[in-house]
């Protein structure tokens, strides 16, 4: 099949979205597939491989950093425009992702749409509250009963698209993990870097600095955990538009000397982060999917997450990790259970990293979409036969009808 992917967010963009298209496509065309990629274009950065497509956008916010694609005259646009492809497949929800959309109803050309993002927990982000919740929820009912299928990362996205009344049909595709990456890593990365004490406990959190991502729950459960244990330390591996009040919330709560951030991590090093922990700890409760947590198991690392519906069945208490309400002490009660019990610890390791096996691998993402695609191929197809079929059917009735009235005025002439 010739796939061509349409992406708000594409690699450098430090996120789940950009990374998840990266990978997708490397294991779609790992089963012989050409995958293209359309994505906005970053000053100062080049691709290596020529199936992706840098589009003109402007930068409209900075942190988190976001790209509005600008339809206008470019090399790339000339490329994408004049495509043969099979299907169309998008990513965000953007306005390159929407554009990607108006081309395949332009090409006729069947169009499946990954909701990624739960919107409606986002809008704090558009300036001037001109973005509300709702207004969020009937933009993605629209949008989704616009494509030909709907791919959610868990079924928490889907029963949440169900409930704004999308009614395309929606397949539950969990992201894929490249397995590889996160194997057989040094664990004395973080340790060395920070040069900390061979004894230290590190709890590691990684994602954005964002108010959605409830990282000041954290710091309030690890002033508790530092009560009870000294060897302990946060590291907190992201940058987001909370990084500073974050700080000043370590400053408060008296813990600045064991709380450490690491603002740029690059891609290579990420995978050492996270073999350099000891326990991964999460408190959002808005992700679809949070992609760094099946990383994070990926990695070998037990879980304490806040109790979300995005985590069902992969955080599964006392196999995998714990899930805890969203309270302070019964968190940091958990994390310390965690940590005085090495025993547990290794079994919560090894049944995590199976999971992601199972469940998370990239090849199995690669597959399912696969079958997705030919799916809605053949839909597509069958529907514009029937089409052709009903419109030669059309035209003989009329022809029929042509050739009586023809008949009927020649017998009226002769009467």
């Amino acid at each position: 099949m010739k796939i061509c992917f349409f992406t708000d967010f594409y690699l450098p963009d430090p996120n789940g979205v950009a990374e998840n298209v990266a990978l997708s496509a490397k294991s779609l065309e790992a089963r012989g597939h050409t995958v293209y990629i359309a994505a906005p274009r970053h000053p100062g950065f080049k691709d290596k491989d020529e199936h992706i497509l840098r589009l003109p956008a402007v930068k409209v916010k900075k942190n988190p950093e976001f790209r509005l694609f600008v339809p206008v005259p470019a090399k790339d646009f000339g490329k994408l425009t004049g495509m043969k492809a099979d299907i169309f497949h998008g990513h965000a929800g953007g306005t390159l992702t929407i554009f990607g959309w108006e081309l395949a109803r332009i090409k006729d050309i069947p169009y499946v749409f990954t909701y990624h993002t739960l919107l409606n927990r986002y809008t704090h982000y558009v300036p001037g509250n001109v973005l509300s919740p709702k207004v969020a929820e009937v933009a993605s009912r629209v949008y989704c009963n616009l494509t030909d299928h709907i791919i959610a990362p868990t079924s928490r996205v889907k029963k949440e698209l169900l409930s704004y009344g999308v009614e395309k049909p929606i397949s539950v595709i969990p992201g894929g993990i490249d397995l590889q990456r996160f194997k057989n890593r040094s664990r004395g990365y973080l340790k060395t870097k920070l040069r900390l004490p061979k004894e230290a406990k590190i709890l590691l959190y990684v994602g954005r600095l964002g108010k959605e991502k409830n990282v000041d729950f954290l710091l309030k459960a690890f002033k508790i955990i530092q009560n009870e244990r000294k060897d302990t330390w946060l590291v907190i591996a992201g940058d987001g538009p909370e990084k500073q009040s974050l700080e000043s919330l370590t400053k408060k709560l008296k813990v600045t000397d064991r709380c450490v951030f690491l603002s740029v991590v690059g891609r290579d090093k990420i995978p050492l982060v996270y073999a350099g922990a000891d326990l991964f700890v999460f408190a959002s409760t808005t992700e679809t999917q949070g992609l760094v947590v099946p990383e994070a198991m990926a990695s070998g690392l037990p879980i304490v997450a806040v109790r979300d519906e995005a985590f069902e069945g992969m955080i599964v208490n006392g196999e995998t990790g714990f899930l805890v309400d969203e309270n302070r002490e019964e968190f940091a009660k958990q994390v310390l259970l965690v940590l005085e019990d090495q025993g547990l610890r290794e079994q919560l390791s090894e049944s995590a990293r199976k999971h992601v096996e199972n469940h998370f691998s990239a090849e199995n993402q690669a597959e399912a979409l696969e079958q997705i695609y030919m799916e809605v191929i053949e839909e597509h197809r069958s529907k514009k036969r029937a089409i052709a079929y009903l419109k030669q059917k059309l035209l003989e009735v009329r022809n029929y009808v042509n050739l009586y009235e023809r008949f009927a005025r020649f017998k009226g002439i002769e009467k």
